[in-house]
């Protein structure tokens, strides 16, 4: 496995070696520069801000729905909490109207 590291480590060195420019390099990238028509770079900045506005707002609408989702949950987490304890109190009721039922009728007896 080492020696498969040092492999890519060999060739990420050959890779990124220094290699001085072709002759003449540095004016052909200038003119190329100079030939391009001025008029096309304001709509890329332009192009480039929508894009980053656009980003931005996205950003913002995730987060604001991230936090309706965890409002959500935690609502329903409420209440299903009420439910169980409305629930367990409606079994006590319950449980007390039937040994009301059930104790024998001591005011009939006297």
């Amino acid at each position: 496995m080492k020696e498969r590291f040092n492999d890519v480590e060999g060739e990420l060195e050959y890779a990124l070696r220094r290699e001085e420019p072709p002759a003449g390099f540095a004016e052909r990238v200038l003119r190329r520069v100079g030939e391009r028509p001025a008029a096309r770079l304001p709509f890329v900045q332009w192009a480039a801000a929508a894009a980053l506005v656009a980003a931005v707002a996205g950003g913002f609408d995730y987060i604001g729905r991230q936090e309706q989702r965890a409002e959500g949950e935690a609502a329903t987490e409420r209440v299903v909490l009420a439910l169980h304890i409305a629930g367990t109190k409606l079994q006590l009721v319950q449980t007390k109207i039937n040994r009301i039922h059930e104790e024998p009728v001591r005011n009939s007896s006297q």
